[in-house]
This record gives C-alpha cells, sequence and structure tokens, in this order.
C-alpha cells in the first residue's frame, strides 16, 4: 500500500515529509537539543508590559467618562482640592489627620464609581512594596531604639561577626512601628489621591484644568502630544517585533540577534522623525496656532464642584483640629 503521505503521482517509496525540528516545534539552530526550550526574552517581557499599559490607559478613560459626581466636577477645582488634600498628608505628623486624610479617600472612591476592592488592592501593593520595603528597617531595633514590641532574632551578649559585635537581640520597638506606619499611612493616602484623580479625570480634561490654573500653552501642548502618541510608537514597536518573530522560528541569539535589534531601534527612530514631521504638517493645514484645542465636552456642575470642595475643606479643617 502506497504512503498517504507521498505525492500524487511520485514514484513509490518517495513519501513528502517534513524536517524533524518543524515537527518538533523548534527551530533549525536548535534541532538536537529538544529538550532546550524558547523563552521569551526580554523585549517579548517589554512589550506585554507596554501592551498591559495600553489596557490600564483605555479603563481609566472608561471610568473617566462615568457619569459620576467626581467626573462631573471641574478639572480645575478636582487639581486644586486633590493638591490640598495630598499636602495636608505630606505635612501631617500624627496618625489622626491621615486616618482622617485617608478616610476622605474612601469617600471620593465611592463618588467616582470606582470598584474599592480594586482600588484597595492596586495602592496599597503599590505602598507595601515601594514604601513598606524601605520603612521595614526603621521598625527595629538597630535603627529605631525604644521598648521593645517582638523579638525578631536573639544573637546573645558575646556575638560577633567578624571584628563586629552584633547586639543581643533585634526586635520591633514600639517608636520605629509608630513612624512606620505613619510614613506608610501617608505614603497610602497620597498614592490613594493621585489615583483617584488620574482614574476620574481624562487626560485632556486633566491639562485643561491645569490650563486654567496656569500651566504654559506650549507644555500643555508637549504633553498633549507625547500621551496620544506613544502609543501609536508602542503598537509600530510591537509589529516590527512580531514581524521579527514570523520571520524567524525561535529566538535569534549572538551576533545576528543583535544586528537585528540595532537595525529595528534605528528603523524606529527614523520612523519616528517622519511622523512628528507629518503630525506637524497636519496640524498646520488645519490651523494651528501655537495653542491646543481640546474637544469640547458638556458643561461641569457646580454642584458637584461645590461638593469636592466643600469635602475637602471638612477634611481640611478635620486635619487641622486634630493635628
Amino acid at each position: 500500500m502506497a504512503d498517504p503521505s507521498a505525492t500524487p503521482g511520485a514514484a513509490a517509496g518517495s513519501a513528502l515529509t517534513l524536517p524533524e525540528w518543524l515537527g518538533a516545534g523548534i527551530g533549525p539552530s536548535t534541532a538536537g537539543s529538544a529538550s532546550r526550550r524558547v523563552r521569551l526574552d526580554f523585549v517579548g517581557r517589554t512589550l506585554l508590559g507596554t501592551a498591559d499599559v495600553v489596557q490600564r490607559v483605555l479603563f481609566a478613560e472608561e471610568v473617566a467618562r462615568q457619569d459620576r459626581l467626581l467626573q462631573r466636577a471641574s478639572p480645575a477645582v478636582k487639581v486644586v482640592c486633590f493638591l490640598a488634600l495630598i499636602l495636608a498628608a505630606g505635612l501631617s505628623r500624627s496618625l489622626p489627620p491621615l486616618i482622617l486624610i485617608y478616610a476622605s479617600c474612601i469617600l471620593l472612591t465611592l463618588l467616582g464609581g470606582l470598584n474599592l476592592r480594586t482600588f484597595l488592592l492596586r495602592t496599597w501593593l503599590v505602598v507595601a512594596v515601594f514604601t513598606g520595603l524601605v520603612v521595614l528597617p526603621g521598625t527595629t531595633s538597630l535603627v529605631t531604639p525604644g521598648d521593645p514590641v517582638l523579638t525578631l532574632l536573639r544573637f546573645g551578649s558575646d556575638a560577633h561577626l567578624g571584628p563586629v559585635k552584633l547586639p543581643a537581640e533585634v526586635s520591633l520597638t514600639r517608636p520605629g512601628l509608630a513612624g512606620g506606619l505613619l510614613v506608610v499611612l501617608r505614603a497610602a493616602a497620597s498614592v490613594s489621591l493621585a489615583t483617584i484623580l488620574t482614574l476620574t479625570t481624562g487626560w485632556f480634561e486633566l491639562l485643561r484644568g491645569l490650563g486654567a490654573l496656569g500651566l504654559p500653552p506650549a507644555v500643555g501642548m508637549l504633553l498633549t502630544l507625547a500621551y496620544r502618541y506613544i502609543f501609536v510608537l508602542l503598537t509600530v514597536v510591537r509589529d516590527m517585533y512580531y514581524a521579527w518573530q514570523a520571520r524567524f522560528l525561535g529566538s535569534t541569539p549572538g551576533r545576528a540577534g543583535r544586528l537585528l535589534g540595532a537595525a529595528a531601534a534605528y528603523a524606529l527612530f527614523v520612523r519616528s522623525e517622519a511622523l512628528a514631521r507629518e503630525v506637524h504638517q497636519a496640524m498646520l493645514a488645519r490651523g494651528f496656532r501655537g495653542r491646543p484645542a481640546f474637544v469640547s465636552r458638556p458643561a461641569y456642575s457646580a454642584a458637584a464642584s461645590g461638593v469636592l470642595v466643600a469635602l475637602t475643606i471638612a477634611a481640611l479643617a478635620g486635619a487641622y483640629v486634630w493635628g
């Protein structure tokens, strides 16, 4: 019986077969070493990270377009109120004012229609990673002496590490924990306020508010173009990477990979420079005269702005009285 994989019209026994490396799912350069797996390289991981960033930005824009009280407030009023609360949190030197300001953050989260659980996970993850690790050594007796609350290590009275004499014990102290909690809560309040402001205010609305407060038009235009076209360039980079991967089975290590990376970087630079020229010419053709024009939107609610101002004044007054 003839081989079913044989080419029609071919002689018996002349079957059309695939290379072993193609059937195994690896490139020809790795044939014979099937145990070696092609891992996602640095460029691939970076592109996946940028795709996640784009998705988060799109999610933030959707939240900012919701019809909630905080979204209806004037951007200029929101910027002033949130900056005042962040400044108050940074200047607070005791826990009660910070607790009050953080309670205001929770209330603002509800007024903005944000998912409270997701909001708390996002903000506290950032605080735990970037602030908690920095504050942790300061809570121990090595940095902040005081009444011990929890003993972590016991070395004994005669312990040495080479010529260095070790302390008898390392413990968490009461002053250290109080200072660490103050720093962590201050960071949590500031990060929460900045997150609420950016999630409930679109980028262009935020620039509009900053412009009303005196931001130079040139700076606003530069930020607007950078925000808009950074995603265009990210899309170009992603397409170039996928095209590269489609033309090479597996990775391209060594000198060939470095040459391809350098060529891609040069091509991206040329494309970005050409894109900047085309964008500028298109702006001039549409009547651009040095001042950015934003798309009009419905009028802001004076009532929503008044509620936000009243809440900010109440939080600042309470922080001043308790502080």
